[in-house]
């Protein structure tokens, strides 16, 4: 069996069984015919036990409810994982038909991203932190456009409003520090192997906390995770129960809470909304938020 359908009955079989309603081993053999894949049991029960292994994801058999569910204390995040199958079987589609390509791509309408230089990297990258492998890689300032080389240890990879962003340890600098992948000219694996250290991996774990690539604004490395409680009006709800803020989002009516690190991208989101959302708390975050919109109205004073 190639990959690209073992990639695509792995997608189907977790968003099926991540319904909660305990699938059967029939449920799950009909439910991938209907999508075109045609499976012995033996099959299906080998791709559950590579599901397991490969992903480090308890699919776990309910003999009570006669069906399968997915353990949540499993430590794969089951919506990244989701998200990155989907890529790559929707890749194998596209490559899949590489005959009729331009065909294809007539019905794919894509803005122009100049950032979304440096995604051929993602899989050499991603395989660097896996392995924790040193890798030494020439960058070019945002600022200065100056090309510098740095060795580090790589940490993190972050997807951020289409851009990618390696979160590395530099070597010559002693800190933690950001890359675009999208600056980034060339990379060297090297022979070296890093041991993963715990303050940094507390480091990485932060941007979970936050909307954006600031986990420690004004430079506040004990900035705490606040409760923060929005309005929303209702022609930009069902937007935002589409596109969520942040992981942590909640909806009760018109309320959504929020439990994350307030820093300036977060009050850049929330300025975005324009009239249609309200900061109701915490107090810090609804005044910044309104000496913002005043400074905005002053622009346009006549």
């Amino acid at each position: 069996m190639n990959n690209k359908n073992t990639i695509r009955r792995d997608y189907l079989i977790i968003r099926r069984i991540m319904r909660g309603d305990h699938p059967s081993a029939s449920v799950l053999l009909q439910y991938l015919e209907r999508n075109d894949i045609a499976v012995t049991l033996r099959t299906l029960q080998r791709d559950m036990a590579d599901i397991r292994s490969n992903f480090d994801v308890e699919v776990i058999y309910d003999s009570k409810k006669n069906g399968y569910y997915i353990d949540e204390t499993c430590s794969m995040d089951m919506d990244k994982l989701l998200y990155f199958l989907g890529l790559a079987e929707s890749s194998d589609v596209i490559l899949s038909n590489i005959k009729d390509r331009q065909k294809l791509l007539k019905y794919l309408s894509i803005s122009p991203n100049p950032h979304a230089k440096g995604v051929e990297n993602i899989g050499v990258l991603l395989q660097a932190v896996q392995q924790c492998t040193v890798i030494s890689i020439d960058h070019l300032s945002y600022q200065t456009e100056e090309q510098k080389q740095y060795t580090v240890e790589p940490y993190l990879l972050k997807e951020f409003e289409g851009m990618w962003y390696l979160f590395a340890y530099c070597e010559d600098m002693g800190v933690f520090r950001t890359f675009g992948l999208d600056r980034i000219r060339q990379i060297r694996i090297t022979d070296k192997v890093f041991q993963r250290r715990e303050e940094l991996e507390q480091k990485a774990k932060k941007f979970d906390n936050v909307y954006g690539l600031v986990y420690e604004p004004a430079n506040n490395p004990n900035a705490p995770i606040e409760e923060v409680r929005l309005k929303v009006s209702t022609a930009m709800l069902p937007y935002i129960q589409s596109l969520p803020i942040h992981s942590s989002q909640s909806i009760n009516g018109d309320i959504i809470t929020l439990h994350l690190i307030i820093n300036p991208e977060l009050e850049n989101k929330i300025m975005s909304y324009g009239e249609y959302i309200e900061v109701l708390s915490p107090l810090s975050l609804r005044n910044k938020i309104k000496e913002r919109i005043i400074q905005l109205l002053s622009k346009y004073d006549d």
